[in-house]
């Protein structure tokens, strides 16, 4: 290799300072409005198309710099750093009976004034005391949400099969492992079942806090799972307890080997398995509500589980609050949910935007249709600990369902404690 000469390294000198310049022009830029610290749990290709389809825009717009952390264990990381006296500016969150906790103690900023509320369908928005003396407020906005009470098949498999399938263990796709939070799955299934067979009533009593555990609503619900996916029996509770969630539909071979139906959230429409090889963005998959395959008699059969992300303000910040108000816009909210394979809570986004796949307008329509009763997802809206009780509960009753008695009077004895935030409500329809 020719070495360089004099000239040459003036040249590439001359262009090292230039590129300094350059970035520190770009980096004053973007930041000469400060930054805001942002905690969520988006990571890999989900921080890739936050970062492309939310904070980018953001950060050209207002100049504001955004230090964000993206962690599965998004719960644990907020924990810890508020533990610390050093919590982020925002946090986004899918729990909204944690951030009440988080509203209790004061930790959280009030949001009256940075969106407006009657944007928003129910349950997604609702007013939360605050530290004693100051009142109930908005304290989280919804940046995406999604569908549950959802069973999801192949596209070439007959509806009149359904049943059947359903009535069979092996039929169905079940993971268990998530990371912090395993044991949602489970969770979800036990929920759903209960909504589906005791009515939103029941449910919205149960998910307050309001309805013991060992109730014979409860109870049933459980078992009716357990049934289902073959609970305590080897060959269906191992693969289920060493798989994960997202993984497991990829088994799901379009046509019919292995396991052919999936008790899941809507996101999974377009994960590998569900989603169409040609156009990935487009499911390959069809849902019909839970209630057509959950045996036994209903209470209802136009209600819905439902779930969300949720935006909360720690620091009230100048660029906190307008990170907030950009999260609140209607085209960033149909933007950034499109790229999750979500949905917009607030009503101001037409449907229309969802028209590109005819499975995805169908959810959408179903989420928002006259009627329908919306409850949020029950351990989300639990107090953490409770929760986390709960996700436990249900591996363990799955390995052996003999112990349903006993996981039920010890998630009873934490219900009773005294010391927890529970949400004064969880199901709505319409606006807020």
């Amino acid at each position: 290799m020719r070495r360089p000469g004099g000239w040459t390294y003036g040249v590439i000198g001359l262009c090292l300072v230039v590129l300094a310049v350059v970035g520190a022009v770009v980096v004053r830029a973007v930041g000469d409005e400060g930054s805001v610290t942002l905690l969520a749990n988006w990571s890999g290709q989900d921080e890739r198309l936050f970062r492309q389809e939310v904070i980018e825009p953001f950060e050209a717009k207002e100049h504001i710099h955004v230090l964000y952390q993206g962690s599965s264990a998004e719960s644990q990381v907020l924990d810890a750093d508020a533990g610390a006296g050093a919590p982020p500016d925002v946090a986004v969150l899918p729990g909204p009976g944690e951030l009440a906790d988080y509203a209790a103690t004061g930790q959280l900023q009030p949001l009256d004034d940075l969106f407006d509320a009657a944007d928003f369908n129910a349950p997604w928005v609702a007013k939360v005391r605050g530290p004693a003396g100051a009142g109930a407020h908005y304290y989280w906005l919804p940046i995406k949400t999604d569908l549950k009470s959802t069973v999801w098949y192949p596209k070439g498999m007959a509806p009149e099969r359904l049943a059947a399938a359903a009535a069979r263990p092996g039929s169905w796709c079940l993971g268990m492992v998530s990371g912090a939070t395993s044991g949602w799955p489970a969770t979800d299934w036990i929920e759903d079942i209960l909504l589906q067979q005791a009515g939103p009533d029941v449910y919205q009593r149960w998910a307050v806090g309001k309805l013991p555990w060992d109730d014979a609503r409860v109870a049933h619900a459980w078992r009716t799972w357990g049934t289902l996916v073959g609970a305590g029996q080897a060959r269906y509770v191992t693969p289920a307890l060493t798989r994960r969630y997202d993984a497991v539909s990829r088994t799901a071979v379009k046509g019919g080997a292995a396991c052919t139906l999936e008790h899941q959230s809507s996101f999974i429409r377009t994960d590998p398995g569900w989603a169409d090889s040609a156009q990935p963005a487009r499911s390959d998959a069809r849902f019909t509500h839970s209630s057509a395959l959950i045996p036994g008699p209903h209470a209802s059969r136009d209600s819905w589980e439902v779930s969300g992300d949720l935006a909360a303000m720690l620091h009230d910040t100048p660029q906190a609050r307008k990170l907030i108000r950009y999260l609140a816009r209607s085209d960033v909210q149909a933007r950034w949910s499109l790229s999750q394979a979500g949905f917009s809570a607030d009503h101001e986004v037409a449907r229309s935007v969802y028209a590109g796949d005819q499975v995805t307008l169908a959810a959408a329509k179903a989420l928002d249709a006259p009627g329908t009763v919306r409850c949020y997802d029950a351990s989300d809206a639990m107090p953490a600990v409770m929760r986390d009780a709960f996700e436990l509960a249900a591996l363990r009753y799955l390995a052996d369902p003999s112990s349903l008695a006993h996981q039920l009077t010890t998630l009873e004895a934490v219900r009773q404690r005294r010391t927890m935030v529970w949400l004064p409500t969880v199901c709505g329809s319409g606006a807020t």
